[in-house]
Parts: structure tokens; sequence; C-alpha cells
């Protein structure tokens, strides 16, 4: 199963303002997972025409009826793997903080796998999360956590006016596979 990660994409208006290289990035994915701050429904009805969607809230997202949209943290079974969705993974002490310049996690000294399963009511694999616009993949206690940027609003570390990134996930038989897509190379 390949799944798309996306999050921040503050998309105001109709949510058809999406560049084009989201889509054909997205092309062939089963499933869509989005990580907040979207701004507007359309932008969920905008990558449906891809795949189907599910995405948690940002911090001032609209919020809608059904299960596509939850409100902060939901986890998505899919082949044999727990993954766990939110938009923002900073959490109060002890918790998991983002470094200042938002390009790595920092994590307590113990415990982790146990604070994820607090915060998603149950044991994750994965961490889907996006806020601070800075893509990253780390494990930590056994689980991955992925930022897959922003495709809109990139972080620091691209040029003013780029392209930003996105994620996508492979899960065959319980094995992960991830990687971060440019989407200046479309």
């Amino acid at each position: 199963m390949k799944v798309g990660l996306i999050s921040d994409t503050h998309s105001a208006g109709s949510g058809q303002d999406l560049p084009k290289q989201v889509f054909q990035a997205l092309a062939g994915v089963d499933l869509i997972l989005h990580c907040g701050d979207l701004e507007c429904l359309g932008v969920l009805d905008s990558l449906e025409t891809v795949a189907p969607v599910l995405a948690v809230r940002g911090y001032e997202d609209p919020t809608e009826e059904g299960d596509r949209l939850a409100t902060a943290t939901r986890v998505v079974p899919l082949e044999g793997v727990n993954i766990g969705m939110v938009h923002d993974i900073q959490w109060p002490t002890p918790g998991i903080t983002t470094s200042p310049d938002g390009t790595s996690l920092q994590f307590p000294l113990s415990g982790t796998r146990e604070l994820l399963t607090k915060k998603f009511g149950r044991q994750v694999d994965v961490v889907v999360f996006g806020d601070t616009h800075e893509e990253l993949i780390c494990y930590c206690d056994g689980v991955l956590l992925v930022n897959p940027g922003s495709p809109t609003y990139p972080g620091r570390r691209h040029p003013t006016g780029s392209l930003g990134t996105l994620g996508l996930l492979r899960l065959t038989r319980g094995a992960v596979d991830v990687r971060l897509i440019d989407l200046g190379t479309f």
C-alpha cells in the first residue's frame, strides 16, 4: 500500500490552489494523510481527486461532520501498522519538543513509546505530524516519526519562493518504507 503524507498546505479560499506538483507526486497513492493546517476543507476535496483522504485539524482549521477530519489525533491501522496522526507533536514536559531551528526533535530521557501510547490511546508504530514546515524522518524507541514538511510554505532549509515537500509511505506486510519528496524536482 502506498500512502501520501502531507501537512501545512495553508490554502485559503476554495482549496483549489495547491501546486500541480503535489498531484503529480501523489499520483498512484492508495490513501492520503493530511496532518493539519489546511485552512479550508476544499484542500481535502482537491486531494480526494487523487485518493481517499484522512486528516487531523491544525490550530485554526474548520470542522466537519464525519470521519474524514479528526479533531486532534487519530490512529490509522494499515497493513498491520498503527499510524498515529497529530498536527503538533510538541507536548508539555516531559514530552517531545522541536529543536529551535525546527529540524530535529528532542525526546525525554526515557519513556517516549509510553508517552506516544498515552497521547494516541494505543500503541503506534509510526507518527506523522506537521506544524513546523520542516521535513523530518527519525526513529525513537522503535517508533518512526515523520514530518512531511509543507508543499506550499517550506521551512527555513528551502530557498525563498521554492516549492516544499511531502512524504510517501510504503507499507508491505508490516514493513514500512518512507521517503520525502522535494516538489521542486517535478
